[in-house]
């Protein structure tokens, strides 16, 4: 029994069945979460650890080096690198690609179990995994004319635990706003009148604020708790306190200090418009839909704003998810656009809507199967895989179109159409399954690729393969059914077939060398076209939003460097574009990072519709924003590149590294090679690597006279720190939530620039001395910023890119290096985006070769032996070279996304040779010659190639104009593929025929 008769018997449950697996996919398809990339596994791990009042040299010999040391050590990690600032530090880690990072963590915690014993006891430690769940989908704006302590209140006890409880919500953080605790501010003068110090005086403030079981009695025949209670339910009470004199003149707290409502110091502000604002920002959990939490979201701060405080209102800020509802919306509309072009070159070429209607069935039952698959994996809808649904758009109607015709061309002789379909069948099932393998098993090394790239494409490559093989299952089971109901012999207008030009099958029988020659020509001419493209990474994304860090003067106050981050606002929201701000100062977007004070960033968003692009926007920003700060540094980045960027940890695309012990020596060193990267093209926002210094007291305590008045240096530190920082001394309930107890001394006291020369200490006997007599004040700047590359100082010199390519920045950068001599002992090496663009390279270049050889494997299988794959192997390097000088014309960079579809032509090249020299050794075997062989081939096999190509471009070009949001990440590969793909095919239909006579002219026919 013939397959086709087999198909016949049990039509009705062929069709029931696959009708199910369509409804299933599109079943899966309304449950299937969405959002902007794939679930991507990054593989580093970042120790945040904060210190109050360390200066960095401090922080990092007491902190960094023993938490660097300890980490370095555990299982997988391949690179540590630090960063210290003043009372922070962030040690990154880096793993394998293939680190159960789950695991990882754990390790990483019981390692920090152990280093802590040798860490001072005031230091806190957090261990954070990075994911892209750790970075808002949207943010929330608490702002109105209530204090900042409220709003802040609002936040944490309102607005957060509502957003928290919703499903899918992964993290809720809140930034900004005022700390609320209760100040006891001390009068100095008054303190020293009464012979006390700020240490017994905080001593006996937290012996009072006592809240804690005793005890327990028997009262009745019931147990009674007995619990001593001081006056933390009414902090009032607290002025009466006695906390000296004597018993007949005893001195109370407020006769020395003020109780009142205060706030901790203020070190981050954070802005929404311009306007002082709480951020809450929501991130979502590994595999929630994006766009419905974003709806739940809002339909739950709608709820909130129905019973908002006076005083208080809440906006959305930042929305990430618009966005990818936006692009998601953008790339269905592609693969609509692109379904449809393919079906006209159908309808073109047979100009039957019977023959239309078989193959367009093909096409929605593929993508339902091909998205029931993607659910059934544990997949996304994201960008990529929808990207893959775009790609696969022309391939998917491919073996449905060569059944299609086959058939067609059949009944158009009149013959009948089951006869025509059995016929058609035994011609070409066997090339059009290998044919489509061969698109298949290109992507099969993909699982080589390492890091992010891999990962982004994996998910594009899944779809893409399961596309073609569903549309290759249906065309070889509903296609043929559908060409035996559908096709009729009779009554019908049949299009004429093209046919191959006269001449050129007289130079196939008479110059066959000649076109092979020209052909070898043509390639090498597209190859040499193609030589200077530039290179990249991953493809810049236009969301509609970009990120400006701000980094004023090292030492700038926070009121100052406030005033800075204002007008950098103004100058922003003066652009027409500017929908919206938020802005931080001493803190960053994304999970809690070691950030000066002296540092911010404003996230901006830019309108949905708008006539200019992103980088002219950002562009224009800069100019002005330049001149109107001067010497404040400024950085421009994309948000999500920004994002991806700080998940992978190379924040900059540029970087060079100076490695040595010196730290001083590399600091007179970065300079020296930022002034000699000056003027390079495409190289903007150039940083030295030198963070500058801050200001530093250094109070070196006179070990002499201190000991003769009964000081320690620990007894100085002591009366000083809580002098000027303050010392938290308990915590007091208030409305559900524990409130710090702070004694410090009086704002206009601690804040007066002379409270040094002022400031008094108390001796154990009760001799009140100036501090000024028991240390020498040394005033000295010391660095800012100290990093550390697996446990080597570090200085960065960094930059970004402006209208020009990662590779053609970095090969400049190269040649300016060469001819600067570095200081003794000084390591000079380049990092960045550059490393990771040189492994994915490498590993695209591995994969590329193993994807070829698989295709070499399949051709042999299917001709039996090894000249005629060879020969159709041979349309690689053509496809290969036009598809890079594409890029070239077009002014694309050779990136992670072109090389994709240098991958795909590797597999899409060889399908046209396959139907063609499958024919021509058909023919052979029937006893034709060689040369009316591959003519009668070429023939009959135009139609099906020509339309088999222009279906499977056309539905590429949507991808290639790159047009809407999210539609940049394709298209290098759309480019590269139609490139590549139309030229091959003219060459392959002229050359490969010529060739084809050559090596079989003196083969004798098989039969």
């Amino acid at each position: 029994m013939t397959w086709l008769a087999l198909l016949r018997r049990n039509a009705p449950g062929v069709v029931v069945l696959l009708s199910a697996l369509t409804l299933a996919g599109a079943l899966g398809a309304t449950r299937l979460p969405g959002g902007l990339y794939p679930e991507v596994s990054f593989p580093r791990i970042v120790v945040a650890a904060t210190l109050n009042g360390a200066s960095a040299q401090t922080m990092q010999l007491s902190v960094t080096r023993p938490v660097e040391e300890g980490l370095s050590t555990v299982l997988g990690v391949r690179r540590v690198r630090s960063r210290t600032i003043r009372a922070a530090s962030e040690t990154s880690l880096w793993f394998d690609s293939r680190t159960d990072m789950d695991r990882a963590l754990g390790l990483v915690n019981a390692r920090l179990a152990e280093v802590r014993a040798s860490l001072p006891p005031d230091v806190t430690l957090a261990a954070e995994r990075l994911t892209p769940s750790s970075f808002p989908i949207q943010t929330l704006a608490v702002t109105g004319t209530a204090d900042p302590a409220r709003l802040r209140d609002f936040a944490l006890r309102t607005l957060s635990p509502g957003l928290a409880g919703l499903a899918g919500v992964g993290r809720v953080d809140v930034l900004g706003g005022d700390v609320r605790e209760l100040t006891i501010a001390v009068d100095a003068r008054q303190l020293e009148q009464e012979k006390m110090d700020l240490p017994a005086l905080s001593t006996s403030v937290g012996s009072a604020l006592m809240l804690e079981p005793v005890g327990r009695v028997d009262v009745r025949y019931q147990q009674a708790l007995v619990v001593l209670e001081g006056p933390v339910e009414s902090p009032d009470l607290l002025s009466t306190l006695v906390v000296g004199g004597t018993p007949e003149a005893p001195v109370r707290l407020g006769d020395v200090a003020r109780v009142e409502e205060g706030h901790a110091d203020r070190l981050t502000r954070t802005y929404a418009n311009g306007q002082p604002a709480v951020l809450v920002n929501v991130g979502r959990s590994p595999r929630a839909d994006a766009v419905t939490l974003a709806r739940e979201i809002h339909a739950r701060v709608e709820e909130v704003r129905t019973r908002l405080p006076p005083g208080i209102d809440v906006a959305l800020s930042y929305d990430q998810a618009g966005f990818i509802a936006r692009s998601v919306s953008h790339v269905r509309d592609e693969v609509i656009l692109g379904g449809l072009l393919t079906l006209t070159v159908v309808g073109l070429f047979l100009r039957s809507w019977r023959a239309m209607a078989a193959t367009a069935v093909v096409l929605p039952a593929t993508l339902a199967m091909t998205i029931g698959a993607l659910w059934l994996v544990g997949g996304t809808l994201n960008l990529m895989s929808l990207g893959g649904l775009a790609v696969a758009i022309g391939l998917v109607v491919d073996d449905a179109v060569v059944v299609v015709e086959a058939v067609y061309r059949r009944v158009s002789a009149g013959t009948e159409q089951w006869t025509a379909t059995a016929e058609a069948l035994r011609e070409i099932a066997w090339p059009v399954t290998n044919s489509t393998l061969t698109t298949v098993v290109v992507f099969a090394p993909l699982s080589l690729l390492p890091g992010v790239s891999g990962q982004f494409f994996s998910a594009l490559a899944f779809t893409l393969c399961a596309a073609v093989l569903f549309s290759l299952l249906l065309a070889v089971t509903l296609t043929p059914l559908l060409c035996g109901w559908l096709l009729v012999a009779r009554g019908a207008s049949h299009a004429p077939a093209p046919s191959v030009p006269k001449r050129l099958r007289e130079q196939w029988s008479q110059r066959p060398g000649l076109l092979v020659a020209g052909v070898g020509l043509i390639t090498l001419l597209l190859a040499m076209v193609g030589r200077g493209v530039g290179t990249g990474f991953l493809p810049e994304l236009d969301e509609g939003a970009f990120v400006v860090d701000y980094f004023t003067p090292t030492g700038t106050s926070v009121a100052e460097a406030d005033r800075l981050g204002r007008t950098l606002e103004e100058v922003v929201a003066a652009i027409p574009e500017v929908v919206g701000t938020s802005r931080r100062l001493g803190a960053e977007l994304g999970p809690p990072a070691a950030t000066e004070s002296s540092r911010g960033d404003l996230t901006v968003s830019l309108a949905p519709h708008r006539k200019r692009p992103g980088p002219d926007i950002i562009e224009e920003t800069r100019l002005r924003a330049e001149s109107a700060l001067p010497g404040v540094r400024l950085e421009f980045v994309e948000l999500l590149q920004d994002v991806l960027s700080d998940l992978e940890g190379a924040p900059d695309p540029v970087e060079v590294m100076l490695l040595g012990q010196d730290v001083q020596v590399l600091r007179d060193f970065g300079p020296r090679v930022a002034e000699r990267l000056q003027g390079i093209r495409g190289l903007t926002d150039l940083f030295d690597g030198v963070a500058g210094c801050t200001p530093e007291a250094h109070l070196e305590v006179d070990l002499v006279q201190a000991g003769r008045l009964g000081f320690t240096a620990r007894d100085v530190a002591t009366q000083v720190r809580t002098a000027l920082l303050g010392e938290v001394v308990g915590a007091i309930p208030r409305e559900g939530r524990q409130v710090d107890v702070r004694v410090r001394l009086h704002d206009a006291d601690r804040l007066d620039p002379q409270v040094l020369q002022h400031l008094r200490l108390r001796t154990a006997s009760g001799l009140v001395v100036p501090l000024m007599q028991v240390v020498r004040l040394h005033q000295r700047c010391e660095p800012a910023e100290l990093l550390s590359d697996n446990l080597r100082p570090l200085v960065a010199v960094t930059g970004r890119l402006a209208s020009r390519d990662l590779g053609g920045v970095t090969a400049d950068v190269q040649a300016r290096l060469a001819t600067l001599t570095p200081p003794v002992g000084v390591e000079v090496r380049l990092g960045g985006q550059r490393e990771s663009q040189r492994e994915s390279f490498r590993a695209m270049v591995l994969v590329l070769l193993l994807a070829t050889l698989g295709v070499f494997l399949v051709l042999t299988f299917h001709f039996r032996g090894v000249v005629l794959p060879l020969l159709i192997l041979g349309a690689v390097p053509m496809a290969l070279s036009a598809g890079v000088a594409c890029l070239r014309l077009t002014g694309t960079p050779l990136n992670i996304s072109s090389l994709m579809g240098c991958i795909l032509l590797v597999g899409l090249v060889v399908k046209n040779g396959i139907l063609l020299l499958d024919r021509a050794e058909e023919g052979r075997a029937a006893g034709l010659p060689t040369r009316e062989a591959i003519m009668s081939a070429s023939a009959v096999r135009l139609r099906p190639i020509l339309m088999t190509t222009l279906a499977t471009l056309l539905g590429l070009v949507p991808l290639a104009l790159g047009l809407g949001e999210g539609g940049e990440l394709q298209r290098p590969l759309a480019i590269t593929v139609l490139g590549g793909l139309s030229l091959s095919t003219v060459l392959v239909l002229v050359g490969l025929p010529a060739a084809y006579v050559l090596v079989r002219r003196s083969s004798t026919p098989s039969r």
